[in-house]
Formats: C-alpha cells, structure tokens, sequence
C-alpha cells in the first residue's frame, strides 16, 4: 500500500502551491469505497472505472491496445499478466503514475493537460498512456539471475533490477518513448523542453552524480530535471551511437543480481564507465544548444527573485500583480504598483489560478478536498488581506476570469474528463452553462472580450490540437481564430478589442503573438532566449513569465514586430493520431464486469528475513501480503520461528478501507538473568485494532481514532514453563489536529502545529494489570524564522490514575513499545534526552514536559558516490533542551534537564533509489546523580 500513497502524494504536489500543508491520509486520492466499479477486459489489459466513465474507458482500451503493440514490439517486453489500468476522476490536475509492485498497475487522472510541461497536441489518453505503459515494460523486465529469484520467490523487488536505476534513466525512457518528431507530440520535442536545455547548457550542466541523487527529493531547480537531462541522454545514445545500443543499455541491468551498477553497465554496452559516458552526453549538448536565438533589444527585469513567478495581471491603473512560490514560505499573490511599491496581497494555499478586476478584486481558484478524499476545485473572492470568501462549493472550476465589466466570471467547469463554460455571477452563483466540449477536447485559459459579449479561449481539439477560439455568449458557438497546429495558449484581448494576443510556439520558440483582428494577420511581437510562459499586456508594454535557468522570472519588453507576418485563415491541420485514424473504434470493447477485489487480492510474492539480537534472540520470518487495484483492502501474514525457543510466532495484520486496521503479533524476548544458566524468555503476544476517521482539508486535518489493545505477556523459562503472565487491555480514543507546513527547502516541519489528545482507558475488558483511565495531550508548534530555520517547542502533559500505567522518562527518543503501540494507544514513555529510563525518579502517574529545539538548515548537497552510490540531500543541526518531570502526588515534583544538539543528514542511498532521515545526537543530563552524557545515532524524528 505504501507504494501506491507515495504515487499519490506524488501527484498531488503537482498543485503548483503544493510546498505547505498536505494531508497525510492514505486514502486521499483513491477511489471511494462502496462505489459500484466495473472493469473493462481487454486482451492485455484490465481497465478500472466507475459507470459514468464508460466510454471514457472504452476510449482507453482503443488506444490502449494499440500502445501496447508498439511498445512490446520496441522495449522487447510483454509481461506476464494483464496490467491492472485505474481511471480516476478524483483529480483536477492532470497526471498518471505507474508501479510494478505488487504487480503491473497504473492511474490515469482524467483531465487533459492545459499548461506546463505537459501541454500537448497530442490527446492526453495517448500521452499520458504511452509514458505510463513505457514504465511498466521498462521496470518490469528481468533475465537470468533476477528472473529465476522472480520465479521462485514471485513479485519480489529485488527480483526487478530496473526499479534501481535512478530516477532519470526510468523517465528519461519513457519521455523519449512518448516524444514523436514526426507528429509533433511528446515532451522531447516541444519547445519548453528545448528551451530548458538551452537554459541548463547556459548556465551549467549538471554533473553524472548530481542528476543520479537529484531524483531523492532534490531542491535545485527546475523541478523536472529528471525528465529533462533523462529524455536528452537517450536522444544522445540514439543519434551518437544508435537505437539498438540504447535500448541495449536498458537491457543490459535485467540480469543485475547487485543493483546500481552504473559503471558496469556503460563498459558493457560502450566500453567506457558511467562519468565519461555523462561527459560525451554533455559534449552533445553543447553543441546542440551552443547557437542561442537573438534575445530581446530593450528587456527590463520586474521580478527575478525567487523559484515560480507566475500568472501575470496588469491593471489599467499601473499595478501588477502575480504569484510567487520561493519554495521558502507559503506561496503568496504579490503586488507591484505604478510607482514600483511591493506589497503581498495574501498567502494562498493549494494555488491554481487567479484574476484581478479594478472594482470586483481578486478572484482565486485553489484546490480544496470534497468528499474527504477528492481534490478538486473552487473560487474565492478576497475579501481583506489573506480573507477568502469561498463563491462555490465543490463546483470544479479549475480556471475562471472576471469579465471586464466585473459583474460575471466566466469559468470553466470540468467532470470526467470533459470540460465546458459556466457563466457565475459575481457572488458565484451559476447564471448559465454552455455545452460540454466532446470528449477528448478541452478548455484551457480564457478572457472576456472589452464588450462582454464574447469569450476567447484556448481549446484543444481532437482533430486540429490547441487553436484560439472565441465563443459568442448569445448563440453558445465557437468560432476559430488560430488553427494553426501550434501549441496556442492564454488569449487576451486588447483594451479596444482591435487585437488578440497570445502565446505561440512559433519556430519552436514559445512567444507572445499578435493577431489583428480586421485583417487576421498575426505577428510575433516578444523576444525570448528560452520560453514565454504567460503574459499581460498594458498599451504597447508587455510583461512576460520567462523560463530561465534559476527559476520562472517576469520581464518587460515593448511590444514590437519580429519575424514574417502569417496568416490566421490558413487550412487547419488535422493531427496524426490514433484517434483521428479511420480504423480507430470503441465499439469492440464491451467486455465488462464487476469490479472484484479477489482478482487483485491474492499474493504476489513470498519472501523471508533471519533475524538475531544481542540477547540470543535468532529467527526466520516469512512474508506474505496482497492488495487489490483499488486500494480498499491491504492484508499480510508473517509468521516466523524462533530457533533457540523452538517456538512460532509471527504477525497478522488487514486494513480495509484506508480506516479499519486489524493487527495481531506474537514475539519471543530473551531475558538474561544473572548467575543462572537458565534460559529466559517472554512470551508477548498483542491484538490491535482501531478505526482511523480523518477529516481531511488544505488549511489542516482533524482526525479521530477509536482503538482497542489486548496484550498478554508470559514469562517462560525452559523446562520449568510458564512462571509468570500479565495481561493488559485498554480501549482508547484520540483527537488530533495537524496544520504544519512543509517547503520544499524546509528541515522540519514549519508554520503550524501538531496537537494530540488522548483518552485511554486500561482494563476496560477486565482482567487486567493496569486499571484505571490516562489522559495525555502533546502539543508541538513549530514556528518560522527566516531562510527556513526553525523554532520548535513542545509540551507533554499526562495524568493516570494510580492503578493505570505510570508515566516514564528517558531515552532519545519516545518509547514505540507498547501493547496499542501500532494503532497510536498506551504510550507512555517520552524522550528526556541525557537521561536513562528505568530510573525511579523519572517514573510517575503525572507527566510534564517541556521541549524546545533550534532547527538550523546548513546546506543542500544532494551529490554522492558513484561506488558506493550514496551520498547527502539537506544537512541540519538542531540544538536541544528537554525539561521534565513525572511525579505521583499532588506537586511533589523534580525537573530533570537535558541537552544537547543532533546532526541531521538525510543520507540517500542508491542514487534516488532511498532516502533516509537520520540523526547523530549528543545529550547532557544537567542532574549529577542520574544524569549522563550519551551519544546516540537514530533514523527518522519524531519531533
């Protein structure tokens, strides 16, 4: 199941204002349960959708079938099974993921791509199909050693040798795969590409190692190097050496038994190890890109600081406004006015779009979470600073703009993959609704024309791609401007209406164009080095959203004609896809079932770990586990065998739904008892379950759970028996509040706080050691201070009655050992660092704690070792003082004090294969009796 969240969550912080707050429910995202789902059969395929879906799926299998055969026939792959296909409406993004593990699977998210990286003629089900399909065809191969392990032990992952290589090598294939010079489709041949290439061969290429650990969460822009370098080193294999050596260089690791061997790879394939192969690559790229377009005369920088620079607004008055995203602080709506005054409008968060009229203000569409699990879209209307008023609920408009007179926003509302314009007025109340567009068409920006009576859009079609076109608000019909089979974008209309501009990818450089509406005649009236993202226009200024290599800054330029004038009446060109194919038909796929769990539920592999401690303790594990496609039930059996016990124990555990978790464990603890040669051990076996109820938004999350624990403890010595047995049992309820933000540069959590409220009871099914109820609340605030470091507190309270579990303090790090310890109950022991548990003194039926720590950033390395493949992500050191007391009666109470200061490396490992957050700390107990200075090494932070 973990597999499946980190695709989500991955998908999810495609929402350009993604670096604050994200819920952490495994369930977001994923299909609701209890909703009826079908599945469509094909001959390789099993498509996953819900009934309103159906012909959007029939659509799938057309295309899908047809994926299918070119790209087994070029990867010299088919796999065994048929690949499990999800078609998701939950999203209103566009995206797709893929996994191979527990086998062949991936999600679509229905809606067509309508900016970025990913703005394409090509129709998105053939785009987003062939990069997901290449994933599954390129991670699912294997030969000789992997694949006889993969026979005997199944699904394994060390049985996949292609899920180690680094992240640019898996993407890099697939974008070359989705790329088409001929159509003009895929990544690898637009212009945004090119022109971030351009940026990286000006100021830099990256290193062989650098792009290697990049991929494990790396901060250094741009975001999509991966794709990026990955798509241009196959394109170098190819056109250097040819397509049989690169896909040869794929092939290669499938018999790999060792995973990351970059170097062994390159002298098998190119006699040559993995750097000086990287250096030919990047020799390659410099004279592809050594020759840079002329830039622009008379250029003026308007905004250059920081990471995303975006969604341009210029009002008549002279102010300005746009969206920035440092990666720093929570994203914010900024504004520049006539005399150059800086000011921020407000804090946003889950950021889409927005618009600024003079009179009705300033209108935003972010995300929000509908039915606790879907992402979608609405509009708010900014009252005061960071005062949003919210104009509709759950209504999924993703895009909208204020018409000129400010008394109607036109926006485009989308559902199941279709998309089409509401007119709302301006409190957001639906005034009319235009037809949906046919399937597989879509609505990207738009504008109001100077009149009101007319809006101008960009619209993809299925024949023609993305054109211009203006929609008559009286009749409800579109009419073509640009037709031209570029990737045409963000129209706007002059202040007197005499013109149109947008932006062009015009000799593969993606500028602003003008078009003269008498005699439709258009022109190129920017300059750019590298890429127009956006514009706006105020009399003959424009200010335009520039790629560069640090980031997406605002320029000014005067408006001025380059290049040859063309024609806006030019034939429309109809698009080389399968789709528009007159051998292309739905008709045939009509096999459809029920959705079962059971298809998808079974194992899909077996494997087993030994075991051995310091106390004696050695045993085997074995591990069996399923999940359906859906992700509604998760189950493992892992049984082991104690050897020196002759004993079996193991664990049990089902979750269902993403909410209900059932576990059961039985383990074997040896216990060394001095001057006896007497084996001793105890017996531990514990059941869990707890229903996990959040309730799920962008501004935070509060969660209920409801568990119950039953432990029972048997102290065994070998052949006497049974000496000892203690039993335990609570029942518990939890409230708890999550707000915190998370940034792309941050160390640590920021800008919120974490609260847990705990109500336990322990005997609540009798016979039980402890009786009585324990109340607990941990409350930690994590404050920002500039360039992301930051101030975190925490205060731990708890009080038990006297024949309930006492409190403890001591250790490094809170005690994880507990009879409800996997469900978040009975906890009682909390870190007092420079001190051991177990001492008299720190044990009691009251707790107080108080934490606070100084969290400092110190660098962002995210380079290493090509052998070994590790090396270092961000690097942080925290200064520590822990003060606490745990005491029995009324205010007879001692403070015990702790610190110290921990090295925080987040050490990756395999390139970008892991990533791991670890800690070397070192703590002083200021008490001369019971305090004492400890070193210790942990992975991962609670606090």
């Amino acid at each position: 199941m973990r597999y499946v969240f980190a695709l989500l969550v991955g998908l999810l912080m495609s929402l350009q204002g993604a670096y604050a707050y994200q819920p952490t429910d495994t369930a977001l995202l994923l299909p609701k349960p209890f909703a009826d789902w079908k599945t469509l059969e094909t001959e390789h395929f099993r498509i996953n959708f819900l009934p309103s879906e159906l012909a959007y799926a029939q659509r799938v299998a057309a295309v899908a079938e047809r994926v299918y055969g070119r790209l087994t026939e070029r990867l010299k792959w088919q796999p065994v099974d048929p690949i499990q296909v999800v078609i998701s409406d939950s999203f209103d993004g566009s995206n797709g993921g893929a996994s191979v593990l527990p086998y062949n699977r991936f999600f679509i998210f229905m809606n067509t791509p309508v900016e970025g990286e990913l703005l394409d003629n090509s129709p998105w089900i053939e785009q987003v199909f062939t990069h997901e399909l290449v994933h599954i065809l390129h991670l699912d191969q294997a030969a000789g050693g992997p694949s006889r392990l993969r026979n005997i032990f199944g699904r394994f992952f060390l049985a996949f040798p292609q899920i180690f290589n680094p992240t640019w090598v898996s993407e890099g294939i697939a974008v070359y795969e989705e790329t088409n010079a001929d159509t003009g489709f895929g990544r690898g041949q637009s212009a945004l590409y090119a022109a971030a290439m351009r940026a990286e061969v000006a100021n830099g290429l990256r290193s062989f190692t650098e792009m290697g650990f990049y991929g494990a969460g790396g901060t250094d822009w741009p975001d999509g190097q991966s794709y990026l370098y990955g798509y241009y080193f196959f394109e170098f294999l190819v056109n250097e050496y040819s397509e049989a050596k690169a896909y040869q260089y794929l092939s290669d690791w499938n018999t790999n038994i060792i995973p990351w061997q970059m170097n062994a790879r390159t002298q098998h394939v190119f006699g040559m190890d993995a750097e000086t192969l990287w250096q030919k690559f990047q020799g390659y790229l410099i004279a592809k890109f050594a020759t840079l377009p002329q830039g622009p005369e008379l250029s003026q920088a308007v905004v250059t600081a920081g990471r995303i620079n975006s969604n341009p607004v210029w009002l008549g008055n002279g102010d300005f406004y746009y969206f920035k995203n440092n990666g720093r602080v929570k994203p914010s709506i900024q504004k520049i006015d006539a005399e150059g005054k800086e000011t921020t409008v407000a804090k946003v968060q889950s950021f889409k779009q927005f618009d600024v009229h003079p009179e009705a203000g300033v209108l935003m569409s972010r995300g929000v979470i509908c039915d606790n699990v879907d992402v979608y879209t609405d509009l708010y209307r900014l009252k005061e600073k960071d005062k949003w008023q919210r104009l509709t609920h759950c209504q999924r408009y993703p895009r909208a703009a204020w018409s000129t007179s400010g008394e109607k926003i036109a926006a485009v509302h989308v559902s199941s993959g279709r998309s089409r314009i509401d007119l709302l007025d301006a409190a957001g109340q639906r005034l009319d609704s235009f037809d949906f567009l046919p399937a597989g068409e879509a609505i990207g920006q738009l504008s109001w024309s100077p009149q009101d009576d007319r809006i101008v859009a960009a619209v993809r079609r299925e024949a023609t791609g993305w054109n211009i076109e203006v929609l008559d608000i009286a009749s409800g019909r579109w009419t073509p401007l640009v037709t031209d089979g570029e990737l045409n974008q963000s129209p706007q209309f002059s202040a007197d209406g005499q013109a149109l501009y947008f932006i062009s990818t015009v000799n593969d450089l993606a500028n602003v164009q003008r078009l003269d509406m008498a005699s439709g005649r258009i022109q190129t009236v920017s300059r750019t080095t590298t890429a127009l993202l956006d514009f706006a226009v105020k009399g003959d200024q424009l200010r335009v959203v520039e790629y560069t290599a640090h980031g997406i800054n605002i320029q000014q330029q005067t408006i001025a004609s380059w290049g040859a004038v063309r024609s806006s009446s030019q034939p429309a060109k109809k698009l080389a896809s399968w789709v528009n194919q007159p051998e292309y038909s739905t008709e045939a796929f009509t096999q459809v079932t029920d959705y079962s769990s059971w298809n998808t539920l079974g194992p899909k592999s077996w494997f087993a770990f030994f075991y051995a401690d310091s106390e004696d303790n050695s045993w085997l594990q074995f591990y069996l586990q399923g999940q359906d496609v859906l992700g509604y039930h998760f189950w493992q059996i892992a049984p082991s065998y104690y050897f020196d016990k002759k004993e079996v124990g193991g664990s049990l555990a089902y979750i269902a739904y993403h909410r209900l978790a059932l576990l059961l464990d039985r383990t074997y603890e040896s216990i060394n008892v001095s001057g006896s040669d007497f084996k001793v051990w105890d017996q531990e076996t514990r059941y869990q379950a707890v229903w996990m109820q959040p309730f799920n938004s962008f501004d935070g999350t509060f969660q209920v759970n409801f568990g119950v624990a039953f432990e029972d403890i048997e102290r065994v010595v070998e052949d006497f028996g049974r000496l000892d047995d203690q039993e335990d049992n609570l029942g518990g309820l939890s409230f708890s509040w999550r707000d915190y933000d998370q940034y792309l540069h941050s160390i640590s959590a920021e800008n919120g706080r974490s609260i847990n409220l705990k109500l336990e009871n322990y005997d609540l099914f009798g016979d039980g050691f402890f009786q009585g109820e324990l109340k607990s609340l941990d409350w930690r605030e994590y404050i920002s201070l500039p360039a992301n470091h930051v101030l975190a507190l925490r205060f731990v309270a708890g009080k038990s009655q006297f024949t309930s579990k006492p409190f403890e303090l001591g250790n490094e790090l809170d005690s994880m050992q507990s009879l409800g310890g996997q469900i978040g109950f009975g906890f009682t022991d909390f870190a007092l660092r420079g001190y051991s548990s177990g001492e008299p003194e720190l044990i009691g039926h009251n707790l107080r704690l108080y934490s606070a720590e100084y969290r400092m950033p110190i660098g962002e390395m995210f380079d290493g070792l090509t052998v070994p493949p590790v090396g270092l992500g961000k690097l942080a050191v925290h200064f520590l003082l822990d003060y606490g007391a745990a005491w029995d009666k009324g205010d007879d109470k001692k403070y015990y004090t702790g610190v110290g200061f921990e090295v925080h490396p987040e050490v990756l490992i395999g390139y970008s294969t892991f990533k791991l957050d670890s800690a070397i700390g070192v703590a002083r107990g200021l008490d001369s009796d019971i305090g004492k200075t400890t070193i210790y090494f942990r992975l991962s932070s609670l606090f």
